[in-house]
């Protein structure tokens, strides 16, 4: 596979310390494996060694997650809860008559917030085929067209937005700087951006998934230090910035409001330090670790002849590699309800629907997910008589 060798996206040194190797089994045919490095210049945590562009393009054109059919129409507390933060965040700033473009908007939860909130100018893009459809079945939207970032300014008159919201985008870019740098160009001069991010420096405050943080899409690992001085290198400054507590199974977010040329920030976080990051980066991996091989060796002690996975994510996708490495041979299949992804392979297993359960009624179901643990354990118990392994003790 092409590997595509990256400089720093904020200081562009090419000076990059190797911290880990996220090495994760293919999915349809995609290695999306990749080194996980910092800045030795400016303390910057990106990937490096990354797929080729293609790659992306073909994972987030049929393999994504955001644009199938939800099966509740309430929110998530997770996405209540950022969506409540960036609602108060912008009740400050912009007004209820501004125009809004959400860049990256799944099936429009966000959108349907601000227009739940009093916002009513609204419009969205996302890279997923299916998500026009489910914004219109799931929150009455036809506002949201199918486009990628670059194909934004084309799609949208920019120059004419009021707010242009990336909200869970940047992580995802590989080619971070550039993209950015075309968007900035075609929006206003007085454009605000609102931008939510994972925050790297909160990675292990709470229980978490082993190197879940290192997923198939995330690409930077973004601090409110290395955020602020991205968009300062871009000659934005934010007017906020703050920290927002998610429930466990998700990383806190970073939310932050910028504006071009403004020359104070309201910030109720400290900005980490080079050192203090390397440090938190090293012990999220020694931690990540230790709880993998916990996982690997519940797997190696289940007395089960047939093990059959739930879940085809960045989870499996790194528990796959581990297990074929030592020999692990019961493993007899694996399921998801994610319907982009049926009849797709991760690494040599083809991703079938949940119906092919019923053809392992022996098997014991290694339940591969972290933030889903609980619900997905106690469907398959309610709905079948496989035995049920959980890996992760504090999912809960």
């Amino acid at each position: 596979m092409t590997q595509v060798t990256r400089v720093c996206p904020i200081c562009a040194s090419s000076n990059a310390l190797p911290r880990f190797m996220n090495t994760m089994a293919a999915l349809d045919g995609l290695d999306m494996s990749y080194r996980v490095a910092i800045c030795a210049k400016c303390g910057f945590v990106f990937a490096d060694l990354l797929p080729p562009p293609s790659s992306y393009a073909a994972y987030y054109r049929s393999l994504s997650k955001y644009d199938i059919p939800s099966g509740s129409s309430s929110l998530s507390d997770t996405d209540r809860l950022r969506s409540e933060a960036a609602i108060k965040l912008l009740q400050t700033h912009i007004s209820f008559d501004a125009r809004i473009a959400d860049l990256g908007c799944g099936s429009g939860m966000l959108l349907s917030a601000f227009s739940t909130a009093g916002w009513s100018n609204l419009e969205g893009i996302d890279p997923a085929p299916g998500a026009p459809k489910q914004a219109l079945l799931q929150h009455g939207l036809d506002c949201v067209r199918c486009g990628t970032l670059e194909q934004a300014p084309s799609l949208i008159d920019l120059s004419v937005v009021d707010l242009v919201c990336l909200t869970g985008v940047l992580e995802h870019l590989p080619k971070l700087r550039q993209d950015v740098q075309a968007l900035i160009t075609a929006v206003g001069k007085h454009t605000h951006l609102l931008i939510e991010v994972p925050a790297l420096e909160r990675c292990a405050h709470k229980p978490f998934e082993p190197f879940g943080e290192f997923s198939l899409e995330h690409v930077q690992f973004f601090t409110a230090a290395s955020l602020t001085r991205f968009f300062e290198s871009l000659g934005y400054r934010a007017l906020s910035l703050t920290l927002i507590g998610l429930p466990t199974g998700d990383f806190d977010s970073i939310l932050g409001l910028f504006v071009r040329n403004s020359d104070f920030i309201d910030s109720n976080v400290s900005l980490e330090t080079h050192e203090n990051i390397d440090r938190c980066l090293s012990d999220y991996i020694i931690s990540s670790e230790s709880l993998m091989q916990s996982s690997m060796m519940q797997i190696r002690a289940c007395p089960a002849s047939e093990l059959l996975i739930y879940c085809a994510g960045s989870c499996t996708a790194r528990l796959l590699p581990r297990l074929l490495s030592v020999g692990e041979s019961r493993l007899v299949g694996l399921v998801d309800n994610n319907t982009n992804l049926h009849g797709k392979y991760l690494g040599p297993f083809p991703i079938e629907s949940t119906d092919a359960i019923d053809r392992y009624p022996c098997a014991t179901m290694i339940v591969s997910s972290f933030r889903s643990q609980g619900a997905i354990s106690d469907a398959l118990r309610a709905s079948h008589q496989n035995p049920v392994l959980e890996l992760f003790e504090d999912a809960r």
